[in-house]
């Protein structure tokens, strides 16, 4: 299911990208395909016997006990899923011509900039015992979480 909704959106986006017009529709069209894409590769990690794409990262971030913040990553897998969601339905918006494309990238430039850098003053804060969580020690982990699955 996910895997065919998955597929009508990245569809539908690469379409944007073919109709005539300014260059406008063609921001529109590729930032609604990245982020249809995105939601998509979070999103069926939370189908079920899979892992949360989130979870898998918190197994390479050292001195977290996965165990312990399982809720925590799936919950945070589940809300960036809904969030690429929107930013998607926004970008097609735009490309309807509700509103302009610069606007709506400047809002999830913004938006998802301060989601990311709040979520880790919320993670030490809620798991000091973690050590302090910074982007740069949750990139590290997920450099490492996709090293390991293009190793296997």
């Amino acid at each position: 299911m996910a895997l065919r909704i998955g597929a009508g959106v990245a569809a539908f986006g690469l379409a944007a990208l073919l109709l005539p017009g300014p260059a406008d529709s063609a921001h529109a069209g590729l930032a609604l395909l990245a982020n249809a894409l995105a939601c998509w590769r979070f999103g069926v990690t939370l189908l079920p016997g899979r892992e949360p794409l989130i979870t898998r990262y918190s197994r390479f971030d050292e001195g977290v006990i996965v165990q312990e913040c399982r809720g925590y990553s799936r919950g945070l897998t589940v809300l960036w899923t809904g969030v690429l969601a929107g930013f998607a339905a926004a970008c097609a918006a735009a490309l309807a011509g509700a509103w302009p494309i610069d606007t709506v990238l400047a809002t999830e430039t913004l938006a998802g900039g301060a989601l990311f850098l709040g979520e880790h003053v919320v993670r030490s804060l809620r798991f000091p015992h973690h050590g302090l969580a910074t982007p740069l020690r949750t990139l590290r982990a997920v450099c490492l979480a996709h090293m390991d699955h293009h190793a296997a």
